[in-house]
């Protein structure tokens, strides 16, 4: 139990690193953050920790023996990848910023969008897969060090993922024209067209 200790320290700044810097994930909760506030942005924050541990748990009960079976599955994953994060590019840079635009015509990611969203975002899945055999110990141990990485992405990963929308949040008070709002989500939408090398390499 004892010499699991380095390795699930080890896990969090692994988990650490990989909610806190730029992906898919973080440029929407900014974006969100930035056009929707906090509270709003909320069920998307709690969507992808539903979605990712959901996925987790998948892999650890045996989902990524999948692409081993059928290697085909790899590509279907990357092509669906890249036609969604495109889609989400395009609803980003076209995001209504008119102050007269109606309530309905501009939603925030709901939980069960962002949930979906995890099963398809590469950087989601190369986390976890990374945490599902790098940070995981043999024999006995094996669940129980499976298990506490679940917690601890859960544990970091909110947080960390929070600072983003914070940011997001930080920033509208700078977004007071409307020239402003349309010039940031495009460059949002630019840099979630950014991450497309992390599905196509």
């Amino acid at each position: 139990m004892e010499s699991m200790w380095p390795l699930m320290i080890s896990a969090a700044i692994f988990c650490a690193t990989m909610t806190m810097t730029p992906g898919p994930n973080n440029v929407l909760l900014a974006t969100s953050g930035a056009n929707f506030g906090i509270r709003r942005t909320l069920p998307h924050l709690i969507g992808i920790r539903v979605g990712q541990t959901f996925l987790h748990v998948s892999i650890l009960l045996g989902l990524g023996g999948v692409f081993e079976t059928w290697p085909v599955m790899h590509q279907v994953l990357q092509f669906a990848s890249l036609a969604y994060l495109l889609f989400l590019a395009y609803k980003v840079a076209t995001l209504p910023v008119d102050d007269e635009v109606a309530v309905t015509e501009r939603q925030p990611m709901t939980i069960k969008e962002s949930a979906l969203f995890q099963w398809i975002n590469p950087k989601t899945w190369m986390a976890t897969i990374t945490l599902c055999t790098a940070f995981t110990v043999g024999g006995e141990a094996y669940w129980l060090s499976a298990i506490a990485g679940v917690f601890i992405f859960n544990i970091i990963g909110f947080p960390a993922s929070f600072t983003w929308v914070i940011l997001g949040a930080t920033i509208r008070r700078k977004l007071n024209t409307v020239k402003r709002r349309k010039g940031f989500n495009i460059v949002m939408a630019g840099l979630l067209l950014v991450t497309i090398p992390l599905i196509i390499r």
